[in-house]
């Protein structure tokens, strides 16, 4: 796949404000000039205090007070390179020893809100991407010989930047060769996969051309905040919008349609069902939608117009109307549709559950198990305050749940935490408060104080036997609800080797709240900054480190570059005091100890498992050697599963809609069937450990000091 730039993903998982002044002496005689001029113009003024901002609040407001000096500036200048080549095949050494006299300049550059630098090396990259445009072209019009032996490097870290252009073009052979590979391992036709790769080069570096100077700022200015930590980064006005009301609230206003960008046309790729296209019924897949018909009766095109602009052109508020401008697929005809946009609930981000039943030996009923899966931790904070009885809010949906769950007697419960990022820590908090009477949740550390927040409602909306399960994904709010889970002993936690290891909370600072003159100013953007490390009951950060499991079932994710860990700027593991709460004893040693025992007797016993463990090893052994090979019968031999299974690895690993249903639960997973014998041993073996009352802490809830550990 071509890369993109790292920011063009960037999500956060939080939302704040710190309402504080800085001081600015700029005159912003940019912020009158014309949108469309500004679209196409050099970084200007306002540019230019942002950047100052950021700096600033960088320095005063981060968790390990930085100081903005040479050693990050070397920093920097590495990121700013790789955010925008991070497959190292655009530019040439030469470009970087180019620029190298200015690695130590950045943060004197940044204090006067100098951008010289950004705009410089992005000129060069677009040079250098019509360059490697040109030779991806090239290599395209032939098919690769898949009986040459020769390998790709699989992390860029461990090469440099290509000495010139022939290697450059070398690398950008392999990376097509692989994608192409692949897609024959998957049995698709490989002059279609081809032409759909040209299509998309020529579309990336359109791309690349369409970026203004708020997309400059936004791979910039995160390059130095990533000097610091690999969570801080700076959003500009559009990615905060886009932020603030698709992250957290899960639900968009519009007509229900996800486009893509191919030779420089909206095409339609998905439907949402009952959205307002679906019941017009106008609107098909693979429609291109080539420009809306405004109120005055004009037209705007959105041919090659960046795509972003195009759906937020589109989008608006329920209840109006927008006229598109469609050519229906394989027809030159244009067609006006008249749409009348309505809200969409992004469905696959809520949380949903589903009630198994589960054999157990030596029982003639079934074992009936609730699970809850929660792919992340939501909610409408303000509205929550505001007394809404229908905010959105995953503590409220699992209560709702666990309601249902007793109603349909529910003997067991799992909480299926597995690809959660995170979100709100009040939500963690929360959710926790479910399954604990009171106590603390997790230990804050500021700058120079340390706090713990607690659940302080009494009783638990479940007290019954509890499975908690993650994996590499997990990350964040995942962790601390499964670091309570572990530390308070309320449940068993099965899955990867350790949960992703984030351990950091950022805020949300918007730059016209930071200024003096904030309100007379066009929207600067946020900073989204590392302010807080956070801490379990017992002590232990879970940054790096993460939340391990009680059984652990090995999966390749183990073994993936991926998490806290693989950053080089990323805080420390550190410990602070442990808390007084509640031991609830239901994961004494012995019996974790015999539930994995059983666990790897069965798993050595599965064909699956075993073949599992075979690859796991292979994919352990091609590591060391940091090389995919590219000649056909090796890398068949090095990749997942036979043909045979092929369609259940695909279906599982394929990329899933946010407007679609995903079930709670695949019984027919062997990886959730062994789970499910874990539950019915844990429910057997355990059976009288799960019903022990808790052993009361002696001061639950003492107050820390305020201190820095």
């Amino acid at each position: 796949m071509v890369p993109m730039p790292r920011h063009a993903w960037r999500r956060s998982t939080a939302v704040a404000g710190i309402f504080t002044v800085l001081a600015a002496g700029t005159t912003l005689h940019a912020a009158q000039q014309d949108p469309q001029k500004e679209k196409t113009s050099r970084p200007n003024e306002v540019d230019q205090l942002t950047a100052q901002v950021v700096a600033g609040l960088l320095e005063r407001d981060h968790l390990s007070k930085p100081k903005i000096d040479d050693s990050i500036s070397k920093r920097w200048f590495e990121n700013y390179f790789e955010e925008l080549d991070p497959l190292k095949y655009y530019f040439l050494k030469a470009d970087l020893d180019d620029f190298r006299a200015e690695e130590t300049n950045l943060d004197d550059h940044v204090q006067k809100g100098d951008l010289t630098f950004a705009q410089k090396v992005f000129d060069r990259f677009l040079v250098r991407a019509d360059e490697r445009l040109a030779d991806a072209l090239d290599i395209l019009k032939t098919k690769p010989d898949f009986t040459i032996d020769e390998t790709l490097t699989d992390d860029p870290k461990r090469i440099d930047w290509p000495v010139d252009s022939a290697e450059a073009k070398d690398r950008i052979r392999k990376l097509i060769k692989l994608e192409l590979l692949q897609r024959k391992l998957d049995d698709e036709d490989l002059e279609k996969g081809m032409a759909q790769l040209t299509t998309r080069y020529k579309d990336r570096n359109r791309t690349f051309k369409q970026f203004d100077t708020t997309d400059l700022l936004e791979v910039y200015l995160s390059a130095m905040t990533k000097a610091v930590d690999p969570h801080s980064s700076y959003m500009g006005p559009k990615t905060l919008e886009d932020m603030i009301e698709q992250g957290l609230h899960l639900s968009v206003e519009g007509i229900g349609a996800s486009l893509s960008v191919e030779d420089g046309y909206p095409i339609v790729k998905e439907i949402v069902p009952g959205g307002a296209a679906d019941k017009d019924g106008r609107l098909q897949l693979e429609d291109r939608i080539v420009g809306i018909e405004k109120e005055d009766g004009t037209r705007e095109d959105f041919v090659e117009k960046k795509l972003n602009d195009v759906v937020r052109k589109i989008r608006g508020p329920k209840g109006s109307k927008v006229k598109l401008i469609v050519q229906p697929q394989g027809t030159k005809e244009q067609k006006a549709y008249e749409l009348t946009r309505q809200k969409i609930e992004l469905v696959s981000d809520h949380a949903n559950s589903e009630i198994i039943d589960v054999k157990v030996a030596d029982r003639e009923a079934p074992l009936k198990v609730g699970v809850i899966r929660i792919p992340a931790f939501y909610g409408d904070s303000g509205a929550i305050v505001r007394g809404d009885p229908n905010a959105v809010s995953i503590t409220r949906d699992a209560r709702k749940y666990l309601d249902e769950f007793k109603k349909n007697g529910v003997e067991s419960v799992i909480v299926d935490l597995r690809g959660n990022g995170g979100g709100l820590l009040s939500e963690a908090i929360t959710l926790s408060g479910l399954f604990i009477d009171q106590g603390p949740v997790v230990q804050v550390r500021e700058a120079r104080s340390r706090k713990h927040l607690d659940d302080d409602d009494q009783g638990t909306a479940w007290d019954g036997p509890l499975t908690v399960l993650i994996d590499r994904m997990s990350a964040s709010a995942s962790e601390i609800f499964a670091g309570v889970i572990k530390d308070y002993g309320r449940g068993l936690i099965i899955g990867d080797a350790s949960t992703y290891g984030k351990g950091t909370v950022q805020q949300i600072l918007d730059l016209n709240e930071q200024i003096s003159r904030g309100n007379r100013l066009p929207k600067l953007g946020a900073l989204k900054l590392t302010v807080q490390q956070f801490y379990r009951p017992n002590g232990e950060s879970t940054q790096i480190l993460g939340v391990t499991p009680d059984i652990h079932i090995p999966s390749t994710r183990d073994h993936a570059d991926f998490g806290e860990g693989t950053s080089e700027s990323a805080l420390k593991f550190d410990k602070v005091a442990a808390l007084a709460h509640d031991m609830y004893n239901r994961v004494p040693d012995g019996l974790v100890k015999e539930l994995t025992e059983r666990s790897e007797a069965r798993r050595k016993a599965d064909p699956k498992f075993q073949e599992d463990h075979n690859f796991i090893e292979r994919l352990i052994e091609r590591k060391k050697r940091h090389q995919i090979a590219l000649q056909e019968e090796k890398f068949r031999a090095e990749s997942r599963r036979d043909e045979s299974d092929n369609e259940a690895v695909k279906a599982k690993t394929k990329k899933r809609s946010r407007h679609a249903v995903i079930e709670a639960w695949d019984e027919k997973d062997y990886y959730n069937q062994e789970i499910e014998r874990i539950v019915a041993d844990y429910m057997t073996l355990g059976k009288q450990i799960l019903v022990a009352a808790p052993t009361k802490a002696a001061n639950p809830g003492e107050d820390l000091p305020a201190q820095i550990p």
